[in-house]
């Protein structure tokens, strides 16, 4: 897993240092070049196809990033946010202001106030110029020990010798007030660490801060509640926003179930789409994708049901190919074969140009069944 932090690539990002163009100052010169880097990075990243379309998600979030940005100090940065499709847990910022937070992220975070915790932690990196820190220190290093850098910066909130970054620290602490000052709550803020370890532990997830004695989570959040203890608990209480939150984010919520499933996660993809149907009670697609879950599993049992959960998607909606095809497969491998034809060739009268059509229409032919164009399988 991957700490939210200040991960532009900066191994890559920074290896072969800027050069000062002359009639500029050193200064000058490196904040054109981040931004210029920046800039390229953020096209690569949009140009991708990983970007998630969900332009009300979007909305959403840039919201809450408007209003973290009124308590900011004054500073020329324009911030704007974008998901990507991805289901690690991960956020990161371009010094050009770009945020980035993944589906696998937002699928796990409870509430409003937890999110804007990792959105203001994002903000601090760039209202902080931390970009700028790193490439004076990597331009530092590199006159006396060039091979060293590389490492010093690989994993993302890490130092050299695996201590937290004093930069991340310090985003932290920046994004903290920024979370108070907007008025969320800061026992979220804080619960936000507590709650990404356990579901690291839940979900097995290795990174390396799991391996030590205090995960960095841990440190961070010890960190964060001796600053709550400095400047006091605000007398009104802060806004957490659970519900908004999670309708904003059902959609993302549902791309990363499908990224998942993909990788084989049935229990974080189980545990996802159980969330998501906390939200919207009634959705083909949901229950579809339940069933692939039990599906993987295997066992008569879990076979059982997926056959009942793909059956409840059709009758939520008798539109939707998916579990028509899956309900096929199942019937296929029971040796029902009639039943199968018929639900191969509803897939395909339902999803004519689908890119699987010879596979199934092959299926369909073993069945004996008549196929979606009306002739009949040999």
């Amino acid at each position: 897993m991957k700490q939210f932090s200040l991960i532009f690539a900066l191994c890559a990002f920074l290896a072969a240092g800027p050069l000062h163009a002359a009639g500029t100052s050193a200064s000058e010169n490196d904040s054109q070049w981040l931004l210029s880097k920046a800039s390229a990075e953020e096209q690569t990243y949009n140009s991708s196809g990983r970007i998630l379309a969900d332009p009300d998600l979007e909305s959403y979030l840039n919201l809450i990033v408007k209003s973290l940005q009124t308590a900011a100090p004054q500073n020329n940065l324009s911030f704007r946010v974008r998901v990507i499709k991805d289901p690690c847990l991960n956020g990161f910022f371009l010094p050009n202001g770009a945020i980035y937070v993944t589906t696998g992220i937002l699928a796990r975070l409870e509430n409003e106030a937890q999110l804007a915790m990792i959105l203001a932690h994002e903000m601090a990196h760039g209202l902080r110029k931390h970009a700028l820190t790193v490439l004076r220190a990597q331009e530092k290093e590199q006159r006396a020990a060039p091979v060293a850098l590389r490492e010093t910066f690989t994993h993302d909130a890490k130092g050299a010798e695996g201590a937290i970054s004093p930069l991340e620290y310090e985003a932290d602490r920046v994004g903290f007030g920024l979370v108070i000052k907007a008025g969320y709550d800061p026992h979220e803020g804080i619960d936000l660490f507590r709650h990404l370890e356990k579901v690291s532990a839940d979900e097995d997830i290795h990174e390396p801060f799991m391996d030590q004695a205090d995960s960095g989570l841990r440190l961070r959040m010890r960190h964060l509640e001796k600053v709550l203890r400095s400047q006091g608990v605000p007398s009104e209480p802060g806004m957490i926003k659970g519900r908004p939150f999670l309708e904003k984010t059902k959609g993302a919520l549902l791309e990363n179930v499908r990224l998942e499933l993909q990788l084989g996660r049935i229990a974080a993809a189980r545990q996802e789409i159980m969330k998501y149907l906390r939200i919207v009670p009634r959705d083909a697609e949901a229950f579809y994708l339940l069933g692939e879950v039990s599906r993987l599993k295997g066992d008569d049992g879990s076979i059982r049901l997926a056959r009942a959960l793909y059956e409840k998607a059709i009758s939520l909606d008798p539109s939707y190919a998916e579990p028509y095809r899956a309900l096929g497969f199942i019937q296929y491998k029971a040796g029902e074969l009639t039943l199968a034809g018929k639900s191969f060739r509803w897939c395909l009268l339902l999803s004519p140009r689908r890119k699987d059509r010879a596979y199934i229409h092959a299926y369909l032919k073993k069945c004996g069944e008549t196929d979606a164009g009306g002739k009949k399988g040999s």
